[in-house]
């Protein structure tokens, strides 16, 4: 079935004007049909949760494409959207994101093994910005084994599994979706045609460390995980 609509899918801890600033943003740069499901959430969920809780809220409605994001993302590529349903409408892929790994090591770190990532995503830290290209030289969409978490496009028709809710808080919700997925047989690509901008420059700390290592634990005997990579146009 074609993929007609947007579903874009975020958690925030920011204030109502904050909130109202970055529904713009994605309404004045996605360029199609789309819905925007926000949640306000001040640690009493997790991103597993609401992630599910928006495909539950959808579950009867069809021509869906399904974007989870973070919220202190800029999107440089203006109609983005339009891109992205191209994507899902002309190729096989079951989730897309702009960054991502060919391999994921056994600690379960999919940026560990640098000459295996793709996609590019700019930073900034409020002074300066720079472009993190993990290999971005590359053809239409690249398959992966992971994508990162804060852009992540989904088909929910074809996914095998849901967000994992055994896994709390805010880390390796990303991981663990695509990792459950592509196991059982879902592509994954990273396209380097939407450019981000993330106001952050990604850190780890102890919740992300408890949820990698349950991860670990879960799945030892499919890790390491690696893709034999061929471009799509």
């Amino acid at each position: 079935m074609k993929k007609k609509k947007i579903i874009v899918t975020y958690s925030s801890q920011l204030s109502d004007d904050d909130n109202k600033k970055f529904n713009s943003h994605i309404k004045n740069t996605i360029g199609c049909l789309h819905e925007i499901y926000s949640v306000k959430n001040h640690n009493q969920f997790s991103l597993n949760e609401v992630y599910n809780d928006a495909l539950k809220k959808y579950s009867g409605e069809n021509g869906l494409i399904f974007v989870f994001i973070h919220n202190d993302i800029f999107f440089i590529t203006k109609n983005w959207g339009k891109t992205l349903l191209r994507k899902f409408n002309n190729f096989k892929f079951d989730i897309i994101g702009v960054a991502g790994t060919t391999f994921l090591n056994e600690n379960g770190i999919w940026w560990d093994k640098k000459q295996h990532m793709c996609g590019a995503v700019e930073h900034t830290d409020g002074a300066k910005t720079w472009l993190s290209d993990y290999g971005s030289n590359f053809k239409g969409l690249k398959p992966v084994v992971i994508i990162d978490g804060l852009f992540m496009a989904v088909n929910p028709d074809t996914i095998i599994h849901e967000f994992d809710e055994n896994l709390s808080g805010f880390h390796f919700y990303d991981i663990s979706f695509c990792f459950n997925n592509f196991i059982d047989g879902c592509d994954i690509a990273v396209t380097n045609e939407i450019k981000i901008l993330h106001k952050s420059i990604g850190i780890t700390n102890k919740e992300w460390d408890i949820n990698r290592k349950d991860f670990i634990s879960k799945n030892r005997q499919f890790l390491p995980l690696s893709l034999n990579v061929l471009d799509h146009d």
